[in-house]
């Protein structure tokens, strides 16, 4: 069922229940009023009924000649019974019903009483106290004009609760149609979005609602498989230039060498080639099986407490045992006052790997020239960098370097494979840390990584 018809079924339906439940109410009341205006009536017509047959003689011929003329008015099945003290009849009008005296004496305690019997007959008894003694007046009659309005009532209520319902579901219609109007355009506009064209967004409205929400997030989420496409396009392209050309190598050693006969020495040295562009190859696919390791979990199993100013002195202890002439500066700033602070937890193998990555691109691409490590600690977190004064990296290729096998223009010369990086932002992402570069061409870069202040693992 679509959601035009769904939602016009539910306003409808409570729609339904809130006229029902006000229609109900409305019957309810109206028939509680007919039927205290004829109680009422019928003790109009008791206290007639009295002032006729029991005060005859002490009242004016004028005001007799009144009483009479109001009681000949009589109502439909009316009947009239009057007892004395003895509860034996001193009058009785058309019928005599044998009361109980158990509701004679109930008429006398409460004077005035109400009363149904016969399902469809009203009646009321009404004390009345004379000088010719204590009487009790009773009046029955049946109130058929009232019992033919309520049922007229019913029928026009349920009338009108059809009709209202009706009217409900069509305007329900009309207006879901107006509402989803908007839905519906963007359905039409996904419908047209393949991925040969993700540069297609979805039009947004102007009324910042839901929809417009809706549509706001659908472009992003389109801006980020754009994304996602180009980079997978850039990284088969990179991956193709990468192994592409150690084989093209081996293939045309190959090929020159089977062309004639050659002497040992001719041999050895294609071999020789062909053994070193193999051992390329080997590096390539080694560092990418390795990248796609490093989608692990995190667990308490495979994690620990790191103490990041601690780490950064094993960073600078390994590259000075490697090479006394890589100079490390480290620089821990506004640390803390619990020097807990500067811990988080996580896997330090992996860690390591990340942060010697970085430190490892910035003496290969400043020619070995002094790094700079900088710890600083504010509330939000840790802020860990690394800054070299070497080649720097183009504005153009900033968003670029963390692919796969990507490799910016100016570093070619460099050897190298262009995994590191892809494999560190992939290792701190696994912390919940986040990196940032900055660089100028030609004087240096600097990479920021973000720790939270608290490690989930």
């Amino acid at each position: 069922m679509k959601i035009k018809h769904r939602l016009s079924l539910q306003f409808t339906l409570i729609t339904g229940i809130i006229l029902t439940v006000v229609f109900v109410l409305i019957y309810l009341f109206s028939m509680q009023y007919i039927r205290n205006s004829f109680y009422k009536l019928l003790q109009v017509r008791a206290l007639v009924t009295a002032q006729v047959y029991l005060e005859k003689d002490e009242l004016t011929k004028k005001k007799f000649l009144e009483i009479e003329k109001n009681y000949r008015q009589s109502i439909p099945d009316e009947n009239s019974n009057i007892y004395d003290k003895n509860n034996q009849p001193v009058f009785l009008e058309k019928t005599k019903y044998n009361w109980p005296p158990e509701l004679l004496e109930t008429i006398r305690r409460r004077e005035v009483y109400r009363f149904t019997f016969k399902k469809d007959k009203y009646g009321i008894g009404m004390f009345y106290p004379d000088n010719q003694g204590d009487f009790v007046v009773i009046v029955t009659a049946r109130n058929t004009a009232g019992e033919q309005q309520l049922q007229f009532l019913a029928l026009i209520l349920g009338i009108m609760l059809c009709v209202s319902l009706l009217i409900t579901f069509l305007l329900g219609q009309w207006y879901a149609s107006k509402a989803l109007q908007p839905i519906k355009s963007i359905n039409r506009q996904v419908k047209r979005i393949r991925s040969s064209n993700l540069h297609m967004r979805v039009q947004e409205g102007r009324n910042k609602d839901e929809i417009d929400e809706l549509a706001s997030n659908f472009n992003e989420l389109l801006q980020h498989l754009e994304q996602a496409f180009e980079m997978q396009r850039s990284f088969v392209s990179n991956a193709s230039h990468e192994l592409r050309t150690p084989l093209t190598t081996i293939i045309g050693e190959i090929e020159v060498t089977l062309h004639k006969e050659r002497s040992n020495t001719e041999y050895v040295t294609t071999l020789s080639t062909v053994l070193d562009e193999s051992e390329k190859l080997k590096v390539i696919t080694d560092g990418l099986l390795q990248l796609t390791r490093v989608d692990v979990i995190l667990t308490p199993a495979n994690t620990e407490i790191i103490r990041l100013d601690e780490l950064l002195w094993e960073i600078q202890e390994h590259w000075q045992l490697k090479n006394p002439a890589h100079g490390i500066d480290v620089q821990l700033l506004h640390l803390p006052e619990d020097a807990a602070q500067l811990s988080i937890r996580g896997n330090k193998p992996l860690l390591l790997l990340a942060l010697q990555n970085i430190v490892r691109n910035a003496f290969k691409f400043s020619y070995n020239h002094p790094v700079s490590l900088r710890l600083s600690w504010r509330q939000d977190g840790i802020i860990l960098s690394v800054s070299d004064n070497g080649i720097g990296i183009a504005a153009e290729d900033l968003e670029k370097i963390f692919l796969p096998l990507y490799r910016a223009e100016n570093a070619h010369p460099f050897a190298g494979y262009g995994i590191g990086l892809a494999m560190t932002q992939r290792i701190l992402t696994l912390h919940q840390a986040t990196i940032a570069v900055s660089s100028v061409l030609g004087q240096g870069t600097t990479f920021n990584v973000f720790f939270p202040p608290v490690q989930k693992i």
